[in-house]
């Protein structure tokens, strides 16, 4: 009886403890809990989902194809001649006058971000980033290192496409930059400061688009960016070159920079939108370059003082003259007409059509709606590729050209004095002396220059001198050695 009594005891025991167990499991907020259709579910499972939203997937979608980017530069760097105990510039201005700065060349090392755009190794970046690279080495997320090589780039549009030698790279997918909303949500990836750091994964930052098609003079040098891309989304040193990237975690801009006071972020960011991006990649794999669109107009702002617009209000801009062999010519547009809407966007004034047209490709299909004095027209034509005169090359690497209309309306040139700098050969001595397509070129030594054949002799017997060279009115002095 006392045995049985014992089992009954145990047995009773050890009923209690599976109940309590079971109790404990079923309801204890830390382990299991029922829910609504009775299915048992993990809770941190349930809480890891909660937190996984769609920034987080975008931005995990994205960051595997950013990359950090090291580029050695060669640049200009300026030095005065006499030692200054004074920071007056009069004082300055005057023995500069006496003893121009001398320029040298120096190696600089340049940090930021690039994004691979296809399996085969392709990466976009800025073009700023990259310019006047001696070498360009690319380190993806997971640590593996390549040396990159540059297949095209363009300042206009400060874009760079790269090239690394590897394959089966994950790379990003385009969204469409042209139908964003202010207001919705973008994410920007890239590497600020470089391997600071110590880590090859890209910083997200996340923020809005503030704004669609500003125009801003940039305050690191004298580009002028149209029809960017504002966001809030920080974007700091070393992240030029990244992605920004939607909800999605499509790419529709490439971050490229900051407007600052302070040198970090302040919430203004600005990035080239991705449609315009396309073109260039799509440009620079077929041609290993973007070739110069050519729509042949020279145009002002239409006022009530312009006699084909004082019947008809001050809005548009007037054609001042039409190129010879331009497709604008072969259209029919004539000098005095007005145009009042390019591609169904009106033009108010001059700045309207800088500005749409500063994302013209050679190819791009433009319709203009014209006045012409009572009469209401529609006129389309192609963008050509401009083809400058065959112009004079020299051991620099340079082409010069003499100033004529046309190509102080492509420079945008206010002289008419001295050669132009058409062209600079990539990898040059003429690239790394930091010479640039616009420049011109006023004096070799104490030699002027006033045409082609001027420089052409000049240069035949000069071994180490200096060019003086005028560039968009501000005068420098560049010495180089032969």
């Amino acid at each position: 009886m006392k045995i049985r009594d014992s089992a009954y005891m145990v047995a009773g025991i050890l009923i209690v403890l599976v109940a309590l167990f079971i109790y404990d499991l079923l309801t204890s907020p830390s382990r299991r809990y029922y829910t609504d259709t009775t299915d048992l579910v993990v809770l941190n499972d349930e809480v890891s989902r909660e937190r996984t939203n769609a920034i987080v997937v975008a931005a995990n979608r994205a960051a595997p194809a950013v990359v950090s980017i090291t580029v050695i530069q060669t640049r200009i760097v300026s030095t005065s001649p006499y030692f200054s105990p004074f920071t007056d510039d009069r004082f300055n201005q005057f023995f500069r006058d006496f003893f121009p700065e001398r320029y040298y060349r120096e190696q600089v090392k340049s940090l930021g971000t690039g994004v691979i755009i296809s399996p085969e190794g392709y990466i976009l970046t800025n073009e700023h980033l990259i310019e006047n690279a001696t070498d360009i080495y690319i380190v993806l997320p997971d640590g593996r290192q390549y040396q990159g090589e540059i297949v095209a780039h363009d300042k206009t549009v400060d874009l760079a496409l790269i090239k690394i030698n590897a394959a089966e790279l994950p790379y990003v997918e385009f969204g469409n930059s042209d139908d964003l909303m202010i207001g919705e949500w973008v994410i920007a990836l890239g590497n600020p400061f470089g391997f600071l750091l110590e880590d090859t994964r890209p910083t997200v930052t996340v923020g809005v688009v503030s704004a669609l098609n500003r125009s801003i003079k940039s305050t690191r040098d004298e580009r002028f960016y149209k029809n960017m891309i504002q966001t809030d989304a920080a974007i700091n040193p070393g992240n030029s070159g990244g992605p920004l990237v939607n909800i999605l975690g499509q790419v529709i801009g490439i971050n490229t920079f900051i407007f600052t006071s302070s040198g970090g972020s302040e919430g203004i960011g600005f990035a080239r939108p991705i449609t315009i991006a396309q073109k260039f990649i799509d440009e620079a794999l077929a041609y290993g370059k973007v070739r110069q669109p050519w729509v042949g107009l020279l145009l002002q702002n239409a006022s009530t003082e312009n006699p084909e617009a004082a019947s008809i209000g001050a809005n548009g801009v007037i054609v001042n003259g039409v190129d010879d062999g331009s497709a604008a010519e072969k259209t029919g547009i004539r000098v005095g007409d007005r145009i009042v809407t390019l591609n169904g966007q009106r033009i108010y004034r001059l700045s309207d059509w800088d500005r749409i047209t500063a994302s013209i490709f050679v190819g791009d299909t433009l319709r203009l709606g014209v006045l012409r004095s009572t009469d209401s027209l529609e006129v389309r034509f192609v963008v050509e590729e401009y083809v400058p005169r065959e112009g004079a090359r020299t051991q620099l690497g340079i082409y010069v050209d003499e100033i004529d209309s046309q190509i102080a309306r492509r420079f945008n040139l206010d002289t008419g004095t001295g050669v132009v700098v058409t062209e600079v050969d990539k990898n040059s001595m003429g690239a790394r002396l930091g010479i640039r397509a616009g420049d011109v070129i006023l004096q070799i030594g104490n030699a002027r220059i006033m045409s082609k054949n001027d420089f052409l002799e000049t240069m035949k017997s000069i071994r180490e001198s200096y060019f003086i060279i005028d560039r968009g009115g501000l005068i420098i002095q560049l010495y180089f050695g032969l």
